[in-house]
């Protein structure tokens, strides 16, 4: 099994709060280098961008109206936003634990916050990419409730992986003086990786709403 992630998003803001939550959005992408707090998919493969998940959703289903007024409080809290794939953020919608916005986990029900813990303690990728959960309960509540062990992500991985690959063969080539039979196997290699990476990136354009 390999880590879920390489680099732990962490909130950098220390500024003015600002009015609007989506005025956050180029702060939040700075926060999650780019990347899906629950995910870690990269944002480029999201024409339409990323969107700005409220991690205490901003109109849970409880009907208490105090308690509600609670949620829409924090809705242009920094502390309480997170960078997030479109197909995440709708899955999670409205869906919370408790009737309180700092509440997040109920007995096995629940999320834990990208930037409060380390996904990697709870999370962990099979050889190939996918996602799975590790022996706790909310872990395994967040994977199966954002579908998270959907192929999408573990392809995204894979692409990752091989444009890896690809890029330290060309260095290798461009920069060691090799003989040339090894550099014509370094071609050759750097060759069936560019194929490999459109094979990937050709199926998930094609079969997108098939995945989701």
């Amino acid at each position: 099994m390999k880590p879920f992630r390489n680099n732990h998003p962490t909130r950098k803001y220390t500024g003015t709060p600002k009015n609007n939550y989506k005025d956050y959005r180029e702060i939040l992408r700075q926060d999650y280098d780019g990347r899906c707090g629950f995910t870690d998919c990269k944002d480029v493969w999201w024409a339409g961008g990323f969107q700005i998940d409220h991690f205490a959703p901003q109109n849970p289903k409880i009907l208490d109206a105090i308690k509600l007024s609670k949620f829409s409080a924090k809705e242009h809290v920094y502390e309480n936003l997170i960078y997030a794939s479109p197909q995440v953020n709708r899955i999670k919608s409205n869906d919370w634990p408790s009737d309180d916005p700092d509440v997040s986990i109920v007995g096995k029900e629940g999320y834990f916050h990208p930037c409060d813990v380390d996904f990697n303690d709870y999370f962990e990728r099979t050889d190939c990419g996918g996602i799975v959960p590790k022996d706790h309960p909310i872990a395994r509540y967040m994977w199966k409730k954002l579908k998270l062990y959907l192929k999408r992500y573990e392809l995204y991985w894979r692409i990752e992986k091989i444009a890896e690959q690809q890029k330290k063969l060309i260095t290798l080539k461009n920069t060691l003086n090799l003989p040339e039979t090894i550099k014509a196997e370094v071609n050759e290699g750097i060759a069936e990786l560019a194929e490999e990476y459109q094979k990937y990136f050709s199926y998930l354009e094609v079969n997108y709403l098939e995945i989701v």
